[in-house]
């Protein structure tokens, strides 16, 4: 007996998966601390519109739309930011000094007018949704028939096309020229990275437009199989972004953006590296300057005890180095695998532990040890010992005593 699963089941649980995987993308955004703050709202701004797009789709292709009635048109003019975000999202990987001004909020223009164009689906309550979603349930080439305040909706969408295709190109063009004017650094990671999510984003505006021309005859196809091309290209496109998302879930550095540094003369010394010992082999390819400054940052981080200071953040590091924040921990995440406060925390430790060996403890006070290591309460550095070494600092003290 051969089993045979409709082409409709199979788009429809890849639409799952992508839409599980895209949302857990926006998580592992919203989680990550200390990346460039605005290349995660906009990655986030983007990940989560293309989450929402293939719930919508997947709502009406197994009928969920009726449950869920407001998603029939409510989140439209929402999709009128991902078209900026995009454009922008490239923008500031390559321009890390790239100020937002008032001027930048004309691009929110489109979506203003959506807003109010869209104004009477949302005054109309639970029962003009509910009437729409079994309307579009029906017959889905309705979708571009809805009247709206102040355009029919079939000019809304080719003005929403028309703007993910320009802001696309815009993209490509910043991105090309880019390239011409930085060809030694044309093998970086983030470029390959920004590459391929234009590309797929490229991809994905594409599609949409042409369904959404085409009366979105791609959801009749989804239920009733009635077209391979258009199953084979909503499967594509799910995967597309279930590998996008998937890219970031398994490389969260990318949203620490391009590192592009002002290489400052450091004090550099690997034999003080001790146990931050930085990997041979670079899986993102980084630029043998940057290898350098990785090293250069932690000699003098250990070379002048900058650990020590109980309030050497970051921020601090940021101001010391001349160097953004972002870019400090972009170069220290990628060569020792482990973030800012992490290297600070263990340094902090292997100093506390250098002085229980010279019997510093006869002199200080455990507490007075952690303070003078750089921690700022006991707890923290109780806390912070038996995290790294098991044990807690008294119990380490008696094992030198009874060895």
């Amino acid at each position: 007996m051969i089993l045979f699963i409709e082409p409709s089941y199979i788009v429809q649980s890849l639409l799952i998966l992508a839409v599980l995987v895209t949302f857990l993308a926006c998580g592992t955004i919203l989680y990550e601390k200390n990346g460039n703050p605005k290349l995660k709202w906009l990655l986030f701004i983007i990940f989560s519109e293309i989450g929402l797009h293939f719930t919508v789709i997947l709502f009406i292709s197994i009928g969920l739309i009726k449950d869920f009635p407001f998603f029939s048109r409510g989140l439209y003019p929402y999709y009128y930011i991902i078209q900026p975000a995009i454009y922008f999202y490239v923008v500031v990987n390559l321009n890390e000094n790239y100020k937002f001004t008032k001027k930048d909020l004309l691009h929110l223009i489109p979506l203003i007018l959506a807003l109010i164009d869209n104004w009477g689906f949302y005054s109309g309550g639970p029962q003009h949704w509910e009437f729409w979603a079994n309307t579009i349930s029906n017959n889905f080439a309705f979708l571009t028939k809805y009247q709206g305040k102040l355009i029919l909706s079939k000019f809304h969408f080719i003005s929403l096309d028309l703007l993910k295709i320009s802001y696309t190109l815009f993209a490509w063009r910043y991105y090309f020229h880019y390239l011409k004017n930085n060809k030694e650094i044309k093998d970086q990671f983030v470029l390959k990275w920004l590459r391929l999510f234009l590309i797929i984003m490229s991809f994905f505006v594409t599609t949409v437009a042409l369904s959404s021309v085409s009366n979105f005859n791609y959801l009749d196809s989804i239920m009733d199989n009635s077209n391979v091309s258009v199953l084979i290209t909503v499967s594509f496109i799910g995967l597309s972004i279930l590998a996008l998302s998937g890219y970031i879930l398994f490389n969260p550095i990318l949203l620490y953006g391009l590192p592009r540094i002002n290489y400052k003369t450091i004090t550099d010394n690997s034999n003080s590296l001790s146990n931050f010992q930085l990997f041979k082999n670079e899986p993102y390819n980084i630029d043998k300057k940057e290898y350098k400054l990785a090293q250069s940052i932690i000699s003098e981080i250990t070379e002048k005890k900058l650990y020590k200071k109980v309030d050497f953040s970051l921020d601090n590091a940021s101001i010391h180095f001349t160097l953004p924040r972002h870019h400090i921990s972009f170069i220290l995440n990628n060569h020792l695998k482990k973030s800012f406060p992490d290297i600070i925390c263990e340094m902090r430790i292997e100093h506390a532990v250098e002085l229980l060996k010279n019997n510093s403890h006869k002199k200080y006070t455990m507490e007075a040890i952690g303070y003078i290591s750089g921690f700022n309460s006991r707890t923290t550095f109780y806390v912070s010992f038996k995290k790294i070494t098991g044990i807690t600092p008294n119990e380490y003290l008696q094992n030198i005593k009874s060895s």
